[in-house]
């Protein structure tokens, strides 16, 4: 079977949305299991999907009379998703280079103690 023949589409895998979220919130709070939940959104997720987000997003809430139960909460699995986003990519070349950074925290010292004596008599004047 040749490449022109084949009839198996690409996969394309998607990130969960906020409005995802806010759909397995809604459906979380009805009771239904995570098979059900991914089977209720569209396009489909599989159950572990849906595992990985009520972890990512529960959280300790309290009602009035101070009885404790986990919830899922969007805007927490939101929130801990874009924490996560923005953490991603290579670090920083200074890492673990001591002796560099001593080095650089030493210069902008003298350099901003340098700029604030210069513009402090100016100030004075004007």
């Amino acid at each position: 079977m040749g490449q022109v023949q084949d009839t198996t589409s690409a996969k394309k895998w998607e990130h969960l949305s906020e409005q995802d979220r806010y759909k397995i919130e809604a459906l979380s709070e009805q009771g239904l299991t995570p098979a059900q939940i991914g089977a209720a959104l569209t396009p489909r997720r599989d159950r572990r999907t849906i595992e990985r987000e009520l972890a990512r997003g529960m959280t300790l809430q309290r009602d009035c009379e101070l009885r404790e139960r986990m919830v899922y909460l969007a805007d927490a699995g939101q929130r801990i998703y874009d924490e996560n986003a923005a953490n991603k990519g290579r670090g920083l070349k200074i890492g673990h280079d001591h002796d560099l950074a001593r080095y650089l925290e030493q210069k902008i010292g003298k350099r901003s103690g340098r700029r604030t004596r210069r513009l402090a008599p100016s100030r004075r004047r004007g």
